[in-house]
């Protein structure tokens, strides 16, 4: 009898712990995906380094032995970063004027002699004495719209010289000078471009800037300014004097 009255308790024992498990794996099906005994499991498993976030087994740098977390980045002040997008927006614009800009002869070019639109003779290239400016310019370039009015007022204190490239016959760049107000310009027409491919020259606007010895000291193609060009042009008459 006494060993039927253990036996009864020891199984009446294990019926309330099984009870007490069952009760423990049915919340955690309902929390988690996974057994009770699992989850324990894994709650408590070394680091993983595949895990990311708040994963279990997640390096948080918290405990001893773990990796502190990786520090983030120190990013440029505004005005060095301003700086910096400056100075590489300039050598872009650098790089292509110098791709852009005309592939002309070495040394003194020859003189080559023209007529403009009105059927006065005029020289380009060769010693002409004294510092010019020969623009290229087309009549269906915009740039060459916005600059070509400041020209005029230049032709009164440096020797200036238009060529209209390809621009058509000169009854149409005559009357292209006439509705612009440009007619003291003086321009030799080039059709055909002749005349700028012998210079190198296949961009408009385009500036060459030939010393008293007839040299090429300086070129530029695209926008410029009003002052920029007189400051070359002074540049050469100070280097001529």
């Amino acid at each position: 009898m006494g060993h039927s009255w253990a036996q009864f308790i020891r199984e009446d024992r294990r019926a309330a712990d099984a009870a007490v498990r069952a009760r423990h794996d049915s919340a955690c099906r309902r929390r988690h995906p996974q057994p009770f005994t699992d989850y324990l499991r894994d709650r408590h498993m070394p680091d993983d380094p595949n895990n990311k976030g708040n994963e279990p087994g997640h390096n948080t740098g918290n405990g001893p032995g773990d990796t502190p977390p990786s520090k983030p980045k120190r990013r440029l002040p505004r005005w060095a970063r301003w700086t910096l997008e400056g100075l590489v927006f300039i050598a872009a614009l650098l790089a292509v004027q110098a791709w852009m800009g005309p592939d002309l002869p070495e040394g003194e070019i020859p003189g080559m002699a023209a007529e403009t639109i009105d059927g006065k003779q005029l020289t380009l290239g060769g010693p002409a004495g004294e510092p010019t400016v020969v623009v290229f310019w087309a009549t269906w370039c915009g740039y060459c719209d916005l600059e070509m009015p400041w020209l005029v007022d230049l032709v009164d204190d440096h020797r200036v010289i238009t060529v209209a490239m390809q621009s058509g016959d000169a009854n149409t760049v005559r009357a292209h000078m006439r509705e612009n107000d440009l007619e003291k310009l003086p321009v030799i027409n080039d059709p055909d471009g002749q005349i700028a491919a012998s210079l190198g020259v296949n961009v408009t606007p385009t500036f060459l800037f030939f010393d008293q010895t007839g040299r090429v000291a300086h070129s530029t193609t695209g926008l410029t300014s009003p002052w920029g060009v007189r400051l070359r042009m002074w540049w050469m008459n100070r280097a001529a004097d």
